[in-house]
């Protein structure tokens, strides 16, 4: 911390910090902890480099580390309880420094020993975060940058480990947190992979239940529990209940058991793998009110970057459950990837219309008036749903104003009453739109873009009616595997551009010949395409000037032009 933010958190907080909320947070905790910021005090864990998350994480970070060549960073990875268990760093200088820190293989990172950095903070907070500089609790670690990023075990839904990448402070580039957050899908991808089918059928079989509205839910086998909230409150002894798939339970078996302190029905039953008894799910039906379904279940999987993205069929449940319990929920998304069609095919009935506030009206119609129509469907005469759309759009002042009328607004307990949309930029929303975002749910509901949905690209091209040519496999292949930066949009005027063409059959030779540009960029990795996109904006930015833009970036001119080549961005 720099001295004028020490004195304001010795001093109790009394007048505003210069630091981000989550920040103050964090330094809040650390002073609670007894964490001294004159000096990194070091605590050693024990590394096992065994652990799934090691094996799994480490060739993935080996393989990408050759991208951040040059580009003076570090990658450092935790293990779940905060102990470093692996490093890369191929700047000598830097990897020095990181020594001096202690900032080595096999010591503790965790918020409450270190105070505030990228390992521990997102450690302790599951949310990925950029600590830059001051924001350090510790002085000593002031001369860093350090982007971090929890991994979640895509079916358990824990926290595997943290991933870091870390830099000096003059070197710090807006490559970091796109890299990061790439490189933490890569590896939640590979755990994936490399979950046994016993696990994935636990997972799909929990999703069922929870999308059927169940009270309390676990999925269990002699290894892993995946449970709700409710669920993790059930009181059983799950080994006993294994034991009696061990003592030769066959399939097809359900029926109702006695749990301690639980008055309605519960019910267990098996799952089945090819033949064989892989798991039991356990389904409370309480007497009680059904407590709200934890959205993290679903968002996780919405999340993860793992496996098979959801269809636009499947999207409506995964909304309608991760709604479930609030009143307040943030769409998110890419831009065109359909954040407000699919709240009115989600919500919208005829006894509960919807209406929406579009914030790219703002300017048209005055801040004041739309204002006015805003406090009035939230406020005076509620609307049983209102969709505030496009909150990228507003200025300060009327995410200010919006925000308290926001509120006034008090039907905690109901169904869900305000729903937002937000396309996230790489810029800096201002504290005033996050601030507003700060008032809806804390886990926002992500629409994945369409180059993830590869089954509901194919889904709207077919099938186009008589006279429209069909997509040779090879193009439908090559379909599957365009970006689609802009796209529904950019899907919609491809149909329509699919409609014009005089052919029966259209072939991988006729799509667009801007297509050809993009084959490059499609065999990239996911953190190469991150890596790309951010080159290409430094330099449209920059106007094309690439001296400029490598200055943006903190690299050289000579690494820029070597990237540019690859990538094919000249």
């Amino acid at each position: 911390m720099i001295d004028r933010d020490r004195e304001w958190l010795e001093d109790g907080g009394e007048r505003l910090p210069v630091a981000r909320s989550e920040i103050v947070n964090s330094w809040r905790r650390s002073q609670s902890c007894g964490v001294n910021p004159d000096d990194v005090s070091m605590v050693e864990g024990e590394v096992q480099l065994e652990t799934k998350i090691a094996r799994t994480a480490i060739p993935v970070l080996e393989a990408m580390a050759d991208i951040l060549r040059e580009g003076r960073t570090s990658l450092l990875l935790s293990a779940p309880d905060g102990t470093m268990v692996w490093r890369w760093c191929d700047d000598s200088s830097l990897r020095g420094l990181l020594d001096r820190r202690s900032a080595v293989v096999g010591t503790r990172w965790n918020e409450d020993i270190v105070g505030t950095n990228g390992l521990g903070t997102a450690l302790e907070t599951v949310r990925p975060i950029l600590i830059h500089g001051d924001d350090h609790f510790c002085e000593a670690l002031h001369g860093f940058t350090c982007a971090g990023a929890p991994i979640r075990h895509p079916v358990t839904g824990r926290v595997a480990g943290v991933l870091s990448v870390t830099t000096l402070v003059e070197h710090t580039s807006p490559l970091m947190g796109p890299t990061l957050l790439k490189l933490a899908r890569e590896i939640e991808a590979e755990l994936y992979s490399g979950s046994t089918l016993r696990e994935r059928e636990l997972l799909h079989h929990f999703l069922a239940e929870q999308r059927r509205g169940a009270n309390a839910i676990v999925a269990v086998n002699e290894d892993v529990v995946i449970a709700n909230k409710t669920g993790a409150q059930l009181k059983f002894d799950r080994r006993e209940l294994w034991d009696h798939v061990e003592s030769g339970l066959r399939g097809g078996f359900e029926d109702e058991i006695h749990l301690p302190d639980e008055a309605g029905a519960v019910r267990v039953r098996t799952i089945e793998h090819a033949g064989a008894v892989v798991g039991l799910v356990i389904v409370a039906e309480s007497s009680e009110p059904a407590q709200p379904t934890p959205r993290r279940a679903v968002t996780d999987r919405n999340e993860a970057g793992a496996g098979r993205r959801p269809r636009w069929s499947e999207l409506a449940a995964l909304l309608r459950a991760s709604a479930e319990g609030c009143d307040r929920l943030l769409v998110t998304g890419e831009s065109g990837v359909g954040k407000r069609t699919l709240l009115h095919e989600t919500f919208a009935t005829a006894e509960r219309p919807l209406t929406e506030l579009d914030c790219v009206t703002v300017e048209e119609v005055g801040s004041r008036r739309w204002l006015a129509a805003a406090r009035s469907v939230l406020v005076d005469d509620p609307a049983p749903l209102v969709v505030v759309s496009h909150l990228e759009m507003l200025s300060a002042s009327v995410c200010r104003g919006l925000g308290s009328i926001l509120d006034q607004v008090d039907r905690q307990g109901e169904s869900l009453a305000v729903a937002a949309t937000w396309t996230p930029s790489d810029t800096d929303p201002g504290s005033a739109l996050r601030a507003l975002i700060d008032r809806f749910a804390t886990e926002p509901f992500e629409v994945p873009p369409l180059r993830q949905r590869p089954d509901d690209v194919l889904r709207r091209l077919v099938d186009q009616g008589p006279g429209v040519p069909v997509l040779s496999r090879k193009a439908a292949a090559r379909t599957r595997l365009h970006p689609w930066p802009g796209n529904h949009r950019q899907l919609e005027e491809f149909r329509r551009w699919l409609c014009r063409q005089n052919r029966t059959v259209v072939d991988v030779g006729d799509l667009p010949p801007s297509w050809s540009l993009d084959a490059g960029a499609i065999r990239l990795t996911p953190i190469q395409a991150a890596e790309a996109d951010t080159i290409a904006k430094a330099l449209r930015a920059n106007h094309g000037n690439k001296a400029a833009a490598a200055s943006e970036l903190g690299i050289s001119r000579s690494s820029l032009y070597r990237k540019l080549e690859a990538y094919r961005l000249r």
